[in-house]
């Protein structure tokens, strides 16, 4: 069970315009919305501003008018990257990365450097074993596997101790099972830990099966918001991806593949 709502928790976007500098094109025109609490999936067609809005909900990008509230602050007085971190930890969507130090020594300094109030030694171990991570520990992040690498960074976002977790497509280049084992471990911890989780995968049945709130994108610029169990139905899918619910499950498996194959590295057996 949740803990009661807490207004200061929330992340509100009021009156928000964005667009990116190098086109000036509009991604968000005067939007006001507030992201449920809990775990929370965005889906929807690529180019509705699903990618955008996660970070703009984070601080990483600023509107260009309007004001965005992460936890009752202004994202534009999170100044410091480390003051952000505290509220937010983020996950990109093809993060790659060099370090001197290996996996294994990297996991315990950002469990022992995070923000967890409490700190229990054994969250390592745990994930490790979740991640499956043992064959990589004594490896530098350069020398992984994409899907190896995948999974060394969700361990490092839970470690963080953020409040807010936001991942945008963090297990691509996984394998079936690890998305689901990965996927439902992070939406208990978030649960069990009353944090939020707000993430975008391209497998419908993952953002329908671990998610308690659904944020639907639309072409013309809607976002609606509302639980999961009522707003993700075949008819809203389809009205927001604007094809046939068939051709969305193909179309969706075309572009994992696409994913995979543009990601070196992405096998955890490489050849």
């Amino acid at each position: 069970m949740s803990e009661p709502s807490n207004p200061s928790s929330r992340i509100r976007l009021e009156n928000v315009s964005f667009y990116y500098p190098e086109t000036e094109q509009l991604v968000f025109s005067d939007l006001s919305i507030e992201l449920p609490e809990g775990v929370c999936t965005l889906v929807g067609q690529n180019g509705t501003g699903k990618s955008t809005l996660l970070l703009l909900a984070a601080g990483i990008l600023l509107p260009v008018q309007g004001t965005v509230h992460l936890r009752g602050i202004d994202t534009r007085n999170l100044r410091e990257e480390q003051e952000r971190q505290r509220h937010v930890s983020f996950v990109y969507q093809n993060m790659e990365f060099e370090t001197e130090e290996n996996i294994g020594d990297l996991l315990h300094y950002v469990h022992e450097n995070g923000f967890h109030e409490t700190r229990d030694s054994a969250l390592v171990d745990e994930l490790i074993e979740v991640c499956e991570l043992d064959r990589v520990l004594r490896k530098k992040t350069q020398e992984v596997s994409k899907g190896e690498l995948q999974r060394t960074i969700v361990a490092f976002s839970l470690l963080y101790g953020s409040k807010i977790l936001m991942m945008d497509e963090p297990i691509f280049a996984l394998e079936d099972y690890q998305k689901q084992r990965i996927m439902g471990y992070l939406a208990e911890y978030a649960r069990s830990r009353h944090m939020s989780l707000y993430y975008s995968v391209h497998e419908l049945e993952i953002s329908q099966r671990y998610s308690d709130h659904l944020l639907l994108f639309h072409k013309d610029g809607r976002i609606q918001v509302g639980p999961t169990e009522r707003l993700f139905t075949r008819t809203n899918i389809e009205q927001a991806y604007e094809v046939p619910y068939i051709m969305l499950k193909r179309k969706e498996a075309i572009y994992r593949e696409a994913l995979r194959d543009r990601s070196t590295g992405a096998s955890d057996n490489p050849a």
